[in-house]
């Protein structure tokens, strides 16, 4: 009979002299967009880049990040809530929810933030699933020279309003496919271009399948396999 495993030993804490990896320089045209943001690049131990969540911005002295990003955008009202409107209730007591999980009107809220002028061709950032527009700040400058780039937080992220499912939005595809035509009726009422991210993907796709008269191009950036058109 083999000897029993031994368990394995955990540390709390790397070892002393453990020489930590270290920063890789940043590539030429991101130093070029934005010489002076510190924010470019994240530290693996520091939050994930794409939210204001981890120590990084729990702990940063001065300004807020998430106050001075929601300086930068503003709220666009798009479709329409369903059903009776009734504030949303917690599923096991059946107490009202805080102004956080409740809808904000008879239309939605949609936090964006755009960057370039309104006489260039319209470019829509759309964020994948789980993040927020934050995750394209750097983005958006690199494209204000060329395009009018608009970058949102989808319904139940960031900034936007964060409906509970039966109290107005269930957070389904077709309901986000018709949300996303809301919105984009709203923000550009012409042709435009859509970039998308991860798992979002088929809501665009479904979305562009129904509107291709609407599109100029469509770029979907690690999406599901069955997002393919």
């Amino acid at each position: 009979m083999a000897p029993p495993l031994a368990a394995p030993r955990f540390h709390a804490a790397p070892p002393r002299g453990l020489l930590l990896r270290p920063r890789k320089p940043l590539p030429t045209w991101r130093r070029a967009a934005r010489p002076d943001d510190q924010d470019l690049y994240v530290d693996d131990d520091i939050g994930d880049g794409f939210s204001f969540s981890g120590g990084k911005y729990a702990e940063a002295e001065g300004p807020s990040k998430s106050d001075e990003w929601f300086a930068q955008g503003r709220m666009v009202k798009a479709h329409a809530l369903y059903g009776n409107k009734e504030k949303a209730k917690d599923p096991f007591f059946g107490l009202t929810m805080g102004s956080g999980s409740q809808s904000s009107g008879d239309v939605f809220n949609w936090f964006c933030v755009e960057a370039g002028s309104s006489s260039n061709p319209t470019v829509l950032l759309i964020h994948g699933f789980p993040s927020q527009a934050y995750s394209y700040r750097n983005v958006l400058p690199v494209l204000s020279d060329k395009y009018r780039s608009i970058a949102f937080d989808w319904l139940g992220f960031g900034f936007s309003d964060k409906p509970q499912p039966k109290y107005g939005f269930d957070y389904t595809l077709d309901e986000y496919t018709s949300a996303l035509e809301s919105l984009i009726d709203a923000v550009a009422p012409d042709k435009l271009s859509i970039v998308v991210q991860g798992y979002f993907a088929p809501i665009v796709v479904k979305y562009a399948k129904e509107h291709q008269d609407k599109l100029n191009h469509l770029i979907l950036v690690n999406p599901p396999a069955e997002s393919n058109l």
